[in-house]
């Protein structure tokens, strides 16, 4: 976001001239806005598909709320290769796609929450709902932060400001982000060595955790990479350079959302459940433990035992 220029700001859909600087400090590129806007739009509707078809698991919604968020962002990135100079797009994107995947992380939590209540309580160091509550609680203000301080620095450029308390707000969300997503993944690595061996033995399990081992990882690096690139600030090169953005933050989520999408959470209780409803089928032991714990959780009643455990 360069720094308001004294010549005048030619109409949003003015032909791009590199000559003329804009927001964007490129040109949106064609390929890629279509690309991604199409993949996000495919990965909500499969997300809103399950969430309808599982409605009694509320947190399916997260999922569909980050596709949705990303969706927009990117339809916003695409209309801005013929608008590049549109200051609407170009703060509807930032605000957007900052924002979007902390929708997705909320989501990621409760999954680990979903593999406790299968596993059994003691594969967690902590009680679900407490390190739920507390995820969730970070998430709210580190996405505000985000979301508060993309419209800041915005607004700042548009009104021939500086943009630095505006970015100094979303590095400081972004960051914090950043590093409790990192401590989640320590308890997420706990879970899984402590429920190992029920995980290697049932292959519903295996993919939803190997599902969610990836979406963390995508998450670390769009959080490191956008902690770097606004650090650098609004002119730096890594903003500047279109391909990163790319690769390191539209390419992260749509991994993170596919991977859910391959490996649903809302499935695999449901899996559960009918694993037990067979009539004369005899289940793996983890399955007839998580069958009662399954139902629960529908049903809103695990929490309560969890804690009481």
């Amino acid at each position: 976001m360069p720094n308001a220029s004294p010549s005048p700001t030619p109409p949003s859909c003015t032909a791009y001239d590199p000559s003329i600087s804009n927001s964007f400090n490129y040109l949106p590129s064609l390929a890629p806005g279509l690309i991604f806007t199409i993949l996000f739009a495919l990965s909500l509707a499969l997300h809103l598909w399950k969430a309808l078809t599982h409605p009694r698991l509320w947190f399916l919604f997260l999922f569909v709320c980050g596709a949705l968020g990303e969706l927009l962002g990117w339809a916003a990135r695409l209309a801005a290769h013929y608008c590049s100079y549109s200051s609407t797009l170009f703060t509807l994107q930032i605000a957007v796609l900052i924002l979007s995947p902390a929708f997705t992380q909320a989501g990621i939590y409760v999954v680990l929450w979903v593999l406790v209540v299968i596993l059994g309580r003691e594969v967690s160091p902590v009680p679900p709902k407490t390190y739920l509550g507390i995820c969730f609680g970070i998430d709210v203000i580190c996405g505000t932060l985000q979301a508060t301080g993309g419209g800041l620095a915005a607004s700042a450029v548009d009104e021939g400001e500086s943009p630095q308390p505006g970015t100094t707000t979303m590095v400081v969300g972004i960051v914090f982000q950043l590093v409790s997503t990192c401590v989640f993944s320590l308890l997420l690595d706990w879970v899984a060595w402590k429920g190992r061996a029920q995980i290697l033995k049932d292959r519903s399990l295996l993919l939803i955790t190997g599902a969610t081992f990836l979406a963390v990882g995508c998450m670390i690096t769009r959080g490191v990479y956008r902690s770097i690139e606004l650090i650098q600030g609004w002119e730096g090169y890594l903003i500047s350079t279109e391909r990163f953005f790319i690769a390191l933050d539209g390419a992260m989520m749509i991994i993170a959302l596919l991977a859910f999408n391959l490996c649903n959470p809302g499935d695999l209780l449901a899996d559960f459940k009918r694993q037990e409803q067979n009539a004369g089928i005899r289940v793996p032991l983890v399955r007839e433990k998580a069958s009662k714990r399954a139902k629960d959780f529908e049903s809103g009643t695990e929490s309560e035992t969890l804690e009481r455990n």
